[in-house]
């Protein structure tokens, strides 16, 4: 919804009867405080020496970004500057208006939904040839149509503008002092908390509604800061009083009102709706939840026409027919009552269409352009500050506009493109797979009539959707296409079309990567780190995402390559860039950041998990303050939670990493109530960490019902997409052959087994990725065999695995060695029991010198498998005849187990047992060699 100017005011009815309206920062009826270094920032990007400066000011609803612009442009006017508030639809006008003026600040709110913006830089390059001209853009985040707007517009043809950008958070800025405020009669505590600006607010409108000024407490939440909005708005329903009570609190009557600022708007609003029952019934309408009054203000909110031609048109659309045909007084009553806050409204729509849902359909049916434009703009901003319905309204609205945009023909494809860049994958579960299916119309379009920008532009779109579809085949064919034609338009204008190469390249990325051709993938990552190296400062915010992006893409594909040296410069690099970026957009790209110190998971499975844990635990906590604001980031913080679980598990820090893979657990079954079929990989990968980690400490039962379920899952889901589920299934199946194993049930295990090394077999065949887990289950399969005495049987696949692994080893030594230590150990064994000690002697050594330095670099995950071997070799030597030699190694896997078992007596007591038996007979030996074998 669009914001009145500073000088613009409602009807008078509306100012006489809604308290809410107080809350527009229009009004100003609390006193602007803090913010003291933004804007001395403001001030000094205004009255810097470029002639043309754009700066995008990011922030959630309701932090002050409207207030600061109103409060920058106060200040600039008395210093004789031309001030313009940009009304919707008025961007180029506006411009043009103010060409001749040499001191300007034009104010674009809500700018990621203003479909003039383009247009409106290409007049600021077409009008602009003196004076300093400054555009302050809010947006609650930028992204992708922020940075688009570098390539589609002509106002960097020969020229490159200044383009900063800034967030606000909630927070204050503590070191502006407030004055004293005579009007109130009282003095502001310097300290500036949020107390304070609390008891302001309650004064100011107190004031402004005459009434008394209530007492009211207020505890503070160390990690959480209301925004200014909330804050106000909790002192406002302060003011008020019980919706149901008196016409406000008595001071001398009640003890001090509790404020939470987290229900301040539901508060308010439920105030409003108490207003509105009793002056709707004279308009005609029915007031109340459920009535015709709020499904009027909800229809017109929503489709964002508020003249009295579009009040009508909605009153229509939502079926709303007036008592007694008073239509003018309802048009007239619902124009009065519009709230004047967006973040008021959007809960106001979200609490309505909740309740009837068939308004959905109403406000989606037979959209023109405009209108679906308006409703989808109204869903994303709501989506981002979604209000607690215990229903995903913002997601069903952006699925069923989306489904109604117009798409029959070349003359939508513009609009179609629009749409496409403002609506992010990340607008839930409903509306994916429409966006999905409009990616690809607008591929169609573009191929048919688009020029070759919006032609690479909605084929690199095509190209993220096809991978997302599990077709990452027909993906890279799309993104090679696309990529061509960045490439061809960057040779005429290199500055201007890199970003969006970038963007081609990165996404040609990660289809090689999801067909396996990580080498592929390293070489355009690396071509994308390599142009935004190029890129002049004043390009930079551009390219930066683009540039962390493909840093942090590389350092995936060093880890897939075995280029382990590089993995952490190239992570970091990322992250800081990314750190810096969500200073300025945290919406954007606090995610990013997250799931960037996810990636250093990389360094667990490179034999570093002691270096991997801070970023993990650190990306863990930002999901976790994500998802206590909004849900959608619950999802990846079980994903964080099950990396760290890893990592933990690595480290031997077992009891830890239980309680983390628990909760991992909890949240996806949580969300797999709410989606069943949509998380069900998700939960199936949780299932299974925690499942392996039960089995590794001796939880075999606990394990076997999670491994069960988890198989169970996952055989389904490689029914339905086979390419993008059978490695997972393959997965589970090995794990619970394990697990069967240390339950003794071997028949089971070895079928379970068998399967795997089918299915990983034809995998490995396809894609040389899946060589590594055919050697893990080849090994496995050979020890399956052994557990059932086929020890003939046992050794081909063993060989085999080792091998294989001896070949992955000489290219990628650091990632394998791991698993060749093991493999050498199971075919020592293997011979051991063929009664073969002379040659089990070569790969047992091998294996227990591999094993040693493991430990040596972490003991604690790497000292049980060092027990193991030296143990099987003691064993080995004595059968070969060498019993002093076995002897020390005897005793020190004895003592090995010794010190395991005192921390985990449950896990390893029975293998202290095992190798005291080792050692016995071996001393017995030596003691009688003529009698003992």
């Amino acid at each position: 919804m669009s914001r009145p100017g500073p000088d613009e005011v409602r009807s008078p009815v509306a100012r006489e009867t809604s308290p809410a309206a107080l809350l527009a920062p229009e009004r100003e009826v609390v006193p602007f405080t803090g913010r003291g270094r933004e804007l001395a920032d403001l001030r000094a990007w205004v009255r810097s020496r470029e002639p043309v400066a754009l700066r995008l000011m990011c922030g959630l609803g309701g932090v002050g970004k409207t207030r600061l612009a109103l409060e920058l442009g106060r200040r600039l006017r008395r210093t004789g500057w031309t001030v313009v508030h940009v009304p919707p639809g008025e961007e180029v006008a506006a411009v043009v208006a103010v060409a001749a003026a040499r001191r300007v600040l034009l104010v674009v709110d809500d700018a990621g939904h203003r479909l003039e913006l383009p247009a409106m830089l290409d007049a600021v390059a077409e009008t602009r040839t003196r004076g300093r001209l400054r555009i302050l853009c809010t947006a609650r985040t930028g992204g992708q149509w922020w940075r688009r707007q570098r390539w589609t517009s002509t106002l960097w043809a020969g020229r490159t503008p200044s383009v900063t950008q800034m967030a606000l958070a909630p927070a204050f800025d503590r070191t502006v002092e407030v004055g004293p405020d005579p009007a109130l009669g009282l003095e502001v505590d310097r300290s500036e908390d949020d107390r304070v600006l609390l008891g302001t607010a309650v004064a100011r409108f107190a004031r402004a509604l005459d009434r008394p000024v209530p007492e009211v407490s207020f505890e503070l939440t160390p990690d959480h800061r209301p925004r200014a909005l909330d804050l106000q708005a909790a002192a406002l329903a302060a003011v008020l009083g019980p919706v149901l009570g008196p016409a406000g609190p008595d001071p001398d009557e009640q003890g001090p009102v509790a404020v939470d600022p987290a229900r301040g708007l539901e508060a308010v609003l439920d105030h409003e709706r108490a207003g509105w029952a009793a002056s709707a019934p004279a308009a005609g309408l029915v007031a109340g939840p459920g009535g015709s009054a709020e499904a009027a203000l909800a229809t017109t909110l929503l489709v964002g026409d508020t003249s009295e031609a579009g009040v009508r048109a909605a009153l229509r659309r939502a079926g709303v027919e007036p008592d007694g045909g008073r239509t003018d007084e309802a048009v007239a009553w619902v124009r009065a009552h519009l709230p004047d806050v967006p973040r008021l409204a959007e809960l106001l729509v979200s609490r309505v269409l909740a309740g009837q849902g068939r308004l959905i359909e109403a406000c989606t049916r037979d959209l023109g352009r405009q209108e679906a434009f308006g409703v989808l703009a109204f869903a994303t901003a709501m989506s981002l500050d979604r209000p607690a319905t215990g229903r995903d309204v913002a997601g069903e609205l952006i699925a069923a506009a989306a489904s109604a945009l117009p798409d029959d023909g070349p003359a939508d494809l513009a609009g179609l493109m629009r749409v496409t860049r403002r609506l992010p994958r990340s607008s839930g579960p409903l509306a994916v797979p429409v966006l999905d299916r409009l990616t690809h119309r607008v591929a169609e379009l573009a191929r048919l009539v688009g020029d070759e920008a919006t032609q690479g532009e909605a084929l690199t779109d095509l190209g993220v959707v096809l991978i997302a579809e599990g077709e990452p085949a027909a993906a890279v064919q799309v993104l090679q296409e696309a990529v061509g034609l960045w490439r061809g338009l960057a040779r005429t204008d290199e500055a201007r079309y890199r970003p969006p190469l970038c963007t081609a390249l990165n996404n040609l990325g990660i289809g090689y990567w999801a067909v396996g051709r990580h080498a592929d993938a390293l070489t355009v990552q690396e071509e994308v780190i390599t142009l935004c190296a190029r890129i002049g400062p004043g390009d930079a915010p551009w390219a930066d995402a683009e540039h962390a992006r493909a840093l942090q893409n590389a350092g995936v594909s060093y880890t897939e390559l075995g280029r382990t040296g590089e993995i952490e410069a190239t992570q970091r690099a990322s992250l800081d860039i990314y750190r810096r970026l969500a200073e300025g957009d945290p919406v954007q790209y606090e995610p990013r950041v997250a799931a960037v110190l996810g990636n250093f998971e990389a360094l667990t499975e490179s034999g570093r998990p002691e270096d991997a844990l801070p970023a993990n635990a650190e990306a863990v906590a930002i999901r976790r303050r994500l998802a206590a604001g909004r849900p959608e980031h619950l999802g990846e913080l079980a994903w964080s939670l099950g990396q760290l679980g890893t990592t933990l598990e690595a480290l031997g820090r077992y009891e830890e990493a239980g309680s983390v893979l628990v909760e991992a657990l909890q949240i996806q079954r949580r969300l797999a109530d709410e989606n069943p079929r949509g998380t069900r990989a998700d939960l199936s990968g949780a299932l299974s960490a925690l499942g392996a980690l039960y089995s590794t400490t001796g939880r075999a039962d606990e394990a076997l019902r999670l491994e069960r379920d988890a198989l169970e899952i996952r055989r389904e889901l490689a029914r339905e997409h086979p390419a993008r589920y059978l490695h997972y299934l393959a997965h589970s199946l090995s794990n619970l052959g394990v697990t069967y194993a240390r339950r003794g049930r071997f028949d089971e295990a070895v079928l379970l087994e068998e399967e795997a090394v089918g299915i990983r077999r034809g995998l490995a065949r396809r894609n040389a990725r899946s060589l590594k887990y055919l050697a893990q289950s080849l090994s496995n399969l050979g020890v399956r065999y052994a557990d059932l005495g086929r020890f003939e049987e046992a050794l081909r696949p063993t060989q085999e695995a080792v091998d294989m692994l001896r070949r992955l080893v000489r290219d990628q030594p650091e990632k394998y060695r791991t698993g060749l230590a093991e493999a050498l150990a199971n075919l020592g064994a293997t011979l051991l029991d063929l009664d073969k000690p002379t040659e089990a002697l070569g790969p047992m050594r091998e294996a227990v010198a591999m094993r040693r330095q493991l430990t040596v670099e972490n003991p604690d995950k790497h000292r049980p498998d060092l027990a193991l071997t030296l143990s099987n070799l003691a064993s080995a030597l004595s059968a070969a005849g060498d019993n002093v030699a076995a002897l020390g190694l005897a005793r020190e896997a004895v003592e090995l187990r010794r010190r395991l078992a005192a921390d985990l007596p449950e896990r390893y007591r029975a293998e202290l047992d095992r190798s005291r038996a080792v050692l016995a007979r071996i001393e017995a030996a030596i003691r009688n060699p003529t009698t003992v074998r």
